[in-house]
């Protein structure tokens, strides 16, 4: 049998469709059959019954209606339906069946809907739990047999009992209501016999006590004769004289002495025979009036007196004040009367000690009474509906928060009693009377040791309500508070946690726990429902303490729902303001594992977290940002990607690091986003530094630094790498050290720039410059800064500000600032190499102009150009400086140096060999060679505009054939008179520079063989300058040595004036015999040298030894010359042993040629076999078979011989 079921009534009602009747449906069931009777007929409409809303009536003359239509009715139906007007018709509180069935089906939803929640907040098995939001729980088909389960389906069970039992009993009220006809006139008839009954009943008490009554109202027989005789006579003769005394009237004075006699009497009596006899509570005591009043502080005040001097006899009430508040001021005539006699008989069986135990006894009853009285007074005013107050035996038990929506499976009251203090023997201790106590039990578990102050002086249930619930408040926010300090989040203060507490106001309690940044929320606790409330009210927080209000243990529970609200809180906002400013809130991108493992890779507890992934639209799609939040701490990691997964969505997981940032620093701001933009992408950019300069295995090291230029919440460190590794990483150099700067280069993140900024600030600054058809770079870039001090600032002096748009120079530090930009995921140093090379390059050069002296003057120095002037000291004695010339070495191309001279230069002869020069690893001795070549050049074009009149007349000619930047041949060229068409006759000296004595020189000497017997050339040569001792200028028999500076020029002036002697006369007639082989210039040989070259043999012809001898200095040239273009200008010791080696050379070809001569038969004298010239612009250098140049120094391209 179902539960709740009746006799008679169906229990599967299920089993027919039919309604409830609600606004006038009818219902189509037929009635249940009455015990032992037939089923009635139910065919008659009339007999409808409308059940509920308002067509709900009943209708007492429904029979009589049906009696009046012809129906046949019983004789019992007509009895029943013909009621007397005695009867009364009951009406009251009779509601509809439509609002009772509308009401039940009310509760039922509002039940199931608790019942939902309820369940919905009970823990389930680990096994079918969404760990971390990923619910990937599959149903295996196998019954949860758990017993986590196993409780909630017996709970679920019970409350569909207790739903099914109350429609059962609905069910069981709508078949009787479709007999609401009858049963209204038999509960009218009820009603009617039990009215009679009760009066029957309320008349014979009547009588009784009329009964009672008469007896006292009985009175005896009258006594006539006594009367009469009283009437008479005014006496009874008969009657006896009992000898009473009239007492004479007592005087105030007596009374006084009667009531002094009497304090005496107490005081004596006190203080001697019941001193030991006293309770310790009234040792507190007064006398006067004749009386002695016992007073105790907070319960009563009696006044006692003695009736007799004997001491023996007992004290008497005469009064009883109550000292608690609130309380009457006076008692009530019977309560004094009840007290009187109950206290004398104390005092006349105990003492004073059995008065104190029982008005003590009697206070404490009365203090609990009170209290009840009052609990009863709040459970129907403010407190309705959240107490429930029971009445035990002398005590008092006081729910509170009956209907609390949390730990409903729990109770919370506090008990108020009396404590009788006896002690372990079960005897009462006279020293520690029995007194009121509480006891408090919080969620059905009593609490031992507690300290709220229980005022029985005052009683006020209220106060003393407030004050437990406030401890119990007190006990919720700090359980929480406890549980969330002990997590590392709270804990290590990253974030803020504040909790107020009052002892007495419950609504003054409350937990503030930080959401994010300055948005915080606060906990509060209403002290009549005992429900959580969180301010600020939005439906976020509303919903989490709907949550927080639906579980069943919040003190343990509580922390984890706010760190959940929390999280949700902060990633609504994350997605809200993040998208909004250039950032996107992206999903997971790998899996759950690889993210457990990188979020409890630092955190000291493994806690539940969320994690929230986040990246900016310009950044590398590899790069991630992801915070996690957690009572283990919020952590803000970058993560690195490296692509998916082998058959898996998720990315493979290359690298993460955690972020040394501070959740309590942080605010969802615009600038908080900017700032870490700034953040992450420096720390992208060290990563990737750092991991070029391990790939290249390059020593680093990073260091905290100040650094403002980035926001004060940004901190990165910088990174230090060695100058030396860096040049040597370009150049291939193993240079251990640089001269002019320091060490270590200092390198800083600086902040991030799009590449739309880049374009705008070169147009900016490039005004004319414009890109046609060019895509706007919305790439991100990063800006960092190397610093690299310099050994001697005073090197430096030259550079002042800007080096160039992104290199700059501090004269007072001494420091070169040099701006980085490269894209996010590029490595800065490789850029810093190449800038570290230029620069390089532009302070050899700048040093190279200081080494040079004071004729070459630095006028600017970037790294895109460097322009100086250089010159030579005056001559002696003239009055006017020489001109300075300018030089522009251009630098913007890496692979080359682009040199440029400006017109008129005397070294624009030379310009390709300057380009080769400066493009080499010795192109610091560019400004020197100038310095020094300068008057050599200068001379010549002084030459070739003397003889520049001569060629115009077709007279004589000169050419300048360069055959490597330290080494020129002049020639001359001399027309014979009257022959035009007879070959010139000429001659070719060389120029190449020489040291003797540590001093540089220009030596010049002819390059021919010359005849000595018909050489006019030798003979002018001899005469006018091989034998020159003056001016810087030393004749060396065969050839001449000049000083750079004050002798070049007039030895050139010598020369050309030599030669040009011979301009006009004619040719020397041919020889007779042949010459003897002249012998190189030795000049600068050692004796020993000089004898170790053998004599010409005279076998050879001097076409044979003359063609030998120019194949030996041809080779020898050509080696000479490779040399000097790999390696440059020679330094002063290189050109002494170069000159050294090349007359060596020709001493071994003369030797050879002689042996030659020796091993061939016959012989001759050879001559010189001199090449004709071919032109005003072109010529055949001797023995060399080069052709040369003409004479065009002001061409700024110059063919080089």
């Amino acid at each position: 049998m179902e539960n709740g079921t009746h006799n008679g009534v169906r229990t599967n009602h299920d089993r027919d469709a039919w309604m409830n009747g609600v606004n006038g449906a009818s219902m189509k069931r037929e009635f249940s059959p009455d015990k032992g009777k037939a089923l009635a007929n139910t065919g008659s409409s009339n007999t409808a019954l409308t059940n509920g809303g308002d067509g709900y009536r009943i209708d007492l003359d429904s029979e009589s209606k049906r009696s009046s239509s012809g129906a046949v009715a019983s004789p019992g139906n007509s009895r029943i339906n013909d009621l007397p007007d005695e009867i009364q018709h009951i009406t009251t509180d009779i509601l509809p069946l439509g609002l009772l069935l509308a009401r039940l089906a009310q509760w039922t939803h509002a039940r199931l809907q608790d019942e939902i929640t309820t369940l919905a907040a009970k823990s389930i098995p680990p096994a079918t739990a969404a760990v971390n939001g990923n619910s990937n729980y599959h149903f295996t088909g196998a019954e949860d047999t758990s017993a986590e389960s196993l409780e909630k389906k017996t709970y679920l069970l019970n409350s569909i009992q207790d739903i099914h039992t109350r429609w059962v009993k609905a069910l069981v009220i709508t078949e009787w209501s479709k007999k609401a006809d009858q049963v209204g006139r038999l509960i009218d008839i009820r009603s009617h016999l039990a009215s009679q009954l009760e009066l029957f009943n309320a008349n014979f008490w009547e009588l009784i006590k009329v009964k009672q009554d008469l007896h006292w109202a009985r009175l005896p027989s009258p006594d006539l004769k006594t009367a009469l005789e009283v009437l008479t006579s005014g006496e009874v003769s008969w009657m006896p004289d009992l000898g009473y005394l009239e007492p004479p009237p007592i005087s105030n004075a007596e009374r006084a002495s009667w009531i002094d006699n009497i304090n005496t009497m107490l005081s004596v009596r006190l203080s001697f025979d019941e001193y030991d006899r006293i309770p310790t509570p009234f040792r507190d005591y007064t006398i006067g009036s004749g009386r002695v009043t016992f007073t105790i502080k907070g319960e009563f005040e009696v006044d006692l007196t003695i009736g007799d001097e004997d001491f023996e006899k007992q004290f008497w009430f005469i009064d009883f004040k109550f000292l608690f508040t609130p309380a009457p001021a006076e008692i009530s005539e019977p309560v004094r009367n009840f007290l009187e006699a109950k206290v004398n008989d104390a005092l006349a069986a105990d003492g004073l000690t059995g008065c104190y135990n029982y008005l003590h006894e009697f206070v404490l009853t009365q203090k609990i009474g009170e209290l009840r009285r009052q609990a009863i007074e709040l459970s129907k005013g403010r407190w309705i509906d959240t107490l429930k107050v029971e009445r035990l035996n002398r005590a008092m038990a006081i729910q509170y928060w009956t209907n609390r929506p949390h730990s409903q499976n729990t109770k919370s009251w506090i008990i108020i009693g009396v404590h009788s203090s006896k002690g372990p023997d079960g005897l009462p201790d006279p020293k520690h009377p029995s007194h009121l106590s509480l006891r408090w039990f919080r969620d059905s578990k009593e609490v031992k040791d507690f300290d709220i102050p229980f005022d029985v002086d005052t009683i006020s249930t209220e106060s003393l309500l407030t004050t437990v619930i406030a401890r119990h408040v007190e006990y919720l926010l700090t359980s929480m508070c406890d549980t969330l300090l002990s997590k590392p989040r709270f804990g290590l203060r990253q974030a803020r946690l504040d909790m107020e507490i009052s002892k007495d106001e419950p609504l003054n309690s409350s937990l503030t726990v930080q959401l994010f940044d300055d948005e915080n929320t606060t906990l509060k606790v209403d002290p009549f429902t005992g429900s959580f409330t969180m301010f600020p009210q939005s439906p976020i927080i509303l919903e989490w303490q709907r949550k927080l209000n639906a579980s069943q243990n919040p003190a343990e529970e509580g922390p984890s729902s706010l760190e959940h609200l929390r999280c949700f809180y902060t990633m609504k906002d994350l997605n809200s303001r993040a998208k909004s400013i250039g950032w996107s809130v992206l999903r997971a991108p790998i899996s759950a594992d690889d993210l457990k493992s990188i979020v409890h890779s630092s955190a000291p507890s493994r806690e539940a977290y969320q994690a929230v992934w986040l990246r900016r639209n310009d950044w590398n799609p590899q790069w991630f940002v992801m915070t996690s939040m957690s009572l283990g701490g919020d952590h803000w990691w970058l993560v690195e990607l490296a692509g998916q997964k082998p058959g898996s969505p998720a990315g493979r997981l290359k690298m993460y690091t955690r972020m040394p940032m501070s959740s309590d620093q942080l605010s969802l701001s615009d600038e908080f986003f900017q700032n870490l933009a700034v953040y992450v992408t420096g720390m992208v950019s060290q990563l990737t530094d750092l991991r070029e300069l391990h790939s290249k295995r390059m020593y680093h090291a990073t260091r905290e630094a100040a650094n403002y230029s980035l926001p004060p919440q940004v901190k990165l460190p910088t990174i230090f790498v060695r100058l030396s590794e860096m040049l040597r990483s370009r150049t291939g150099s193993k240079e251990s050290q640089v001269p002019w700067a320091r060490e270590f280069i200092q390198i800083s993140f600086m902040g991030i720039r799009h590449g739309a900024e880049d374009e705008a600030l070169m147009l900016t600054s490039k005004p004319d410059a414009t890109v046609p058809g060019a895509r706007r770079d919305s790439r991100l870039k990063i800006v960092a800064e190397a610093r690299i001090s310099v050994t001697n600032k005073a090197k430096f002096r030259l550079l002042k500000g800007n080096v160039d748009h992104d290199v700059m120079f501090n004269p007072y530090l001494g420091q070169f600032c040099l701006r980085l930009r490269a894209y996010m995921g590029s490595p800065v140093v490789n850029l810093l190499s190449s800038r570290i090379q230029a620069l390089e390059r532009l302070v050899d050069f700048v040093e190279a102009i200081h080494r040079a002296g004071k004729n070459a003057v630095p006028e600017s120095a970037t790294l895109r150009e460097v322009v100086f002037t250089y010159t030579s000291d005056p001559a002696p004695g003239s009055p006017q400086s020489p001109r300075p010339w300018r030089v522009h070495l251009d630098l913007t191309n890496d692979e080359a140096i682009n040199v440029t001279l400006e017109k008129g230069n005397p070294h624009l002869r030379i310009l390709d060999y300057l380009h080769r020069i400066a493009n080499s690893s010795r192109f610091e001795t560019l400004p020197q060679w100038l310095l020094f070549s300068l008057p050599l050049y200068r001379g010549l074009e002084k030459i070739e505009d003397d003889w520049e009149k001569l060629s115009l007349r077709n007279e004589g000619h000169i050419y300048v054939f360069h055959k490597a930047i330290d080494w020129m041949t002049i020639r001359f060229q001399i027309a014979t008179p009257g022959s035009p068409t007879a070959p010139p006759r000429q001659v070719n000296l060389d120029i190449k520079p020489h040291i003797r004595r540590g001093k540089q020189l220009w030596h010049v000497f002819r390059s021919e063989v010359a005849n000595r017997g018909n050489d006019e050339f030798d003979r002018v040569l001899t005469q006018l300058v091989w034998s020159t001792n003056s001016n810087g200028v030393k004749g060396l028999g065969n050839s001449a040595a000049a000083d750079p500076e004050i002798g070049i020029e007039p030895l050139l002036t010598l020369v050309s004036d030599a030669v040009k002697s011979l301009v006009g006369t004619p040719p020397p007639p041919p020889p007779s015999q042949p010459a003897i082989l002249a012998r190189p210039p030795t000049a600068f040989m050692s004796g020993a040298e000089q004898q170790m070259v053998p004599t010409p043999p005279q076998a050879l012809t001097q076409q044979q030894q003359q063609h030998q001898q120019q194949q030996q200095l041809h080779r020898f040239a050509q080696q000479q010359q490779q040399q000097q273009l790999q390696q440059g200008l020679p330094a002063s010791v290189a050109a002494a042993q170069q000159q050294q080696r090349q007359t060596q050379a020709f001493a071994q070809a003369q030797a050879q040629a002689q042996a030659q001569a020796h091993a061939n038969s016959g012989g001759g004298v050879g001559g010189v076999d001199q090449n004709p010239g071919q032109g005003q612009g072109q010529g055949q250098n001797q023995g060399y078979g080069r052709p040369g140049s003409g004479n065009n120094r002001n061409s700024a391209l110059v063919v080089i011989d």
